[in-house]
């Protein structure tokens, strides 16, 4: 039976972040922080910028070699921060990962600030000119490495997801719109989602994109409910290429969340000391996130006895890894 185009795109998609699963051979990450405005905001989006570099570079196990982080001036001494964030800083950062990223290589790329929208595209509010989501993706273009990540975490960042979306790239953003211009505190539960074990969703002792980005928006979405307020913000992932995006109480109905599954921040201590575990276990989730991709295409009872056969291959596999640890 011939797969719907979405469903191709979504397979297509995988098929790249099943190939990062297995052989990505470096890992490195471009932090940028906007401008604050003011010292309450300014000290806001450091404690953001400094909490990641030191998730990326303890926990998550990026080399510190591999970090890199732009700030606005006022925070250049601080210990953590390689440069000021201006668009030609910007521009020269990405020349330099041209220079040193492989195809195989994955490349994380996070924002921190103020977001601004002009009626068509967003952008992030750094020193002196503005880069816009077009500028970001045609930086891009010039880099050899097929799987990126990106995870925007202020106002207005919804239309990233236009500019940025194609096969091989994650991009999450913490608002759907470019009008939704309230501050955003999708970034304080990123720093939560980064480090903290209750975002290892399904406790296998690993931390998967998809994971990042559901504990984030569920953590967010329920402040406000805490609060009693209607929500500023709704964050939105997509990794399908397709543009479109989906919310988090939408991913188990969307063709999106499948490649995201598929591509670790980090790996459990077992699986991440033994590379045949590892890679079984990887084998396994990616031909889960394939099927359920083709699920609009099968036959129902097919589709579940097949499923059914990968489930229990894993469940067993999950009992190998937890004899030897």
């Amino acid at each position: 039976m011939a797969l719907p185009k979405a469903t191709g795109i979504t397979l297509g998609v995988i098929l790249i972040f099943m190939v990062s699963g297995a052989s990505a051979q470096q890992r490195h990450a471009l932090v940028i922080g906007g401008l604050g405005g003011d010292p309450e905001q300014t000290g806001r989006i450091a404690a953001h910028l400094e909490n990641t570099y030191n998730a990326l570079t303890g926990p998550l196990g990026f080399e510190q070699g591999h970090v890199t982080v732009l700030a606005e001036r006022a925070l250049a001494g601080s210990e953590y921060v390689h440069g000021e964030s201006t668009a030609e800083n910007i521009r020269a950062q990405f020349a330099a990962l041209g220079e040193d990223l492989t195809p195989e290589d994955e490349l994380y790329i996070l924002l921190f600030g103020h977001g601004s929208y002009d009626g068509e595209q967003s952008a992030l509010n750094i020193p002196r000119r503005d880069l816009v989501g077009s500028d970001y993706a045609a930086l891009l273009r010039d880099l050899r490495v097929e799987r990126s990540i990106w995870i925007c975490t202020m106002s207005a960042s919804g239309p990233f997801i236009q500019a940025l979306s194609a096969p091989g790239r994650i991009v999450i953003t913490a608002t759907r719109t470019g009008t939704q211009r309230n501050q955003t505190i999708f970034p304080d539960y990123l720093m939560e989602a980064l480090i903290a074990p209750a975002a290892d969703l399904d406790r296998d002792g690993s931390l998967s994109v998809r994971e990042v980005f559901q504990y984030t928006a569920q953590q967010t979405a329920r402040h406000y409910e805490q609060q009693g307020h209607l929500a500023t913000e709704h964050s939105l992932l997509d990794d399908n290429g397709d543009g479109q995006g989906s919310r988090v109480e939408m991913l188990d109905e969307s063709l999106d969340g499948f490649a995201a599954a598929a591509v670790w921040l980090k790996r459990s201590q077992m699986l991440a000391g033994n590379p045949t575990l590892a890679s079984e276990r990887t084998e396994l989730e990616s031909q889960i996130a394939l099927l359920k991709a083709r699920k609009a295409g099968l036959e129902v009872n097919a589709y579940y006895a097949e499923l059914e056969l990968l489930l229990v291959a894993l469940a067993r596999l999950n009992e190998r890894i937890e004899e030897e640890l």
